[in-house]
C-alpha cells in the first residue's frame, strides 16, 4: 500500500535526525482505507486505561484497546479494517521497509500489541513525556522502534496534543508534530523522550486518535525498564511552539 522505495529517499533523514532518529510521513496509507478505519474506531465501545495509581497524573483521560489480556481473534472480528490495517504494518515487507529505513536488522513485531494498538486521548487528556519501556515484558525482546499513525481530521491547532520530541542537554523541547489525518512518526526509542504534555483543548465530542505498533529485535537487554515518566513541573513544559510539523 506504501511505495517501498521511499525507505532509500529518507534513510539518511530519518538516521541524522535530531534529537533522535525520526521520520514524519504524510498521506502514509490510503486515505479511503483510514477513513473506514477510523469509523470503525469510532464505533467502538471497548476500551481501557492504566490502573496503575501512579500513572494517573501522567496519562489523563488516555484510552486504548486492546489490553494485554485481549484474545487477538477477538480483536480481529471485532474491529476487521482496523486489524488489517495493523496486519499490513506488521507483515514482512513491511517490517523490510522499516529495516531499510532505520538501519535495525531481523525486526519481529509484536503479536499482542502490548501498549499499542488503538490509543484514544478525550478531552483534557494528555501524556506527559516519557522514556518507552525497552524490553518485552513476555518474549525478552529489545524494543527498538515505534511508528505512530495520526487518525484525526480536521485537526485545530488550538486543540493542543502535538507529539513533542525532546533531546539535548538539559532537556528542552526540539520538535513538534501536529497529529493530523495520515500522518505517521517512526522514531527510534532509546534515549527518546517524548509524549504530549499539553492537556487537549478539544470540543467535548472530539477526541484525538492514533495507531501505535512497536517493533523489536531478539537481543538481550542490558538495562531493562518500565517506562519512565518525567514531571511537567521537572522540565518546565509550556505552549510555547518551536519547529512545528503543521
Amino acid at each position: 500500500m506504501i511505495d517501498y522505495s521511499i525507505s532509500e529517499k529518507f534513510k539518511v533523514q530519518y538516521r541524522t535526525a535530531k534529537p533522535f532518529p525520526y521520520i514524519v510521513i504524510d498521506n502514509f496509507l490510503p486515505e479511503f482505507l483510514l477513513q473506514s478505519c477510523l469509523n470503525e474506531i469510532k464505533k467502538h465501545d471497548e476500551w481501557y486505561t492504566n490502573q496503575l495509581e501512579w500513572v494517573e497524573k501522567f496519562e489523563v483521560n488516555k484510552l486504548f484497546y486492546p489490553t494485554d489480556n485481549t484474545d487477538m481473534t477477538e480483536f480481529s472480528q471485532k474491529l476487521p479494517i482496523t486489524n488489517m490495517v495493523t496486519e499490513y504494518m506488521n507483515s514482512d515487507k513491511f517490517i523490510k521497509f522499516l529495516e531499510d529505513l532505520t538501519g535495525f536488522e531481523k525486526l519481529y513485531r509484536d503479536p499482542i500489541m502490548l501498549g499499542g494498538g488503538i490509543h484514544k486521548i478525550k478531552k483534557g487528556g494528555k501524556l506527559s513525556v516519557h522514556i518507552d519501556y525497552n524490553e518485552h515484558p513476555g518474549k525478552k525482546w529489545k524494543r527498538n522502534l515505534n511508528l505512530l499513525l495520526y487518525l484525526n481530521e480536521n485537526w485545530k491547532k488550538e486543540w493542543e496534543g502535538n507529539l513533542e520530541l525532546w533531546g539535548g542537554v538539559p532537556w528542552k523541547k526540539e520538535i513538534e508534530v501536529e497529529p493530523i489525518f495520515n500522518r505517521a512518526v517512526i522514531f527510534s526509542i532509546e534515549d527518546a523522550p517524548h509524549g504530549h504534555p499539553i492537556p487537549l483543548n478539544t470540543p467535548d465530542d472530539v477526541s484525538r486518535y492514533s495507531l501505535a505498533l512497536y517493533y523489536f529485535t531478539d537481543e538481550e537487554v542490558k538495562q531493562g525498564h518500565s517506562v519512565i515518566f518525567y514531571k511537567d513541573e521537572d522540565l518546565g513544559i509550556t505552549k510555547n511552539n518551536n519547529n512545528i510539523f503543521k
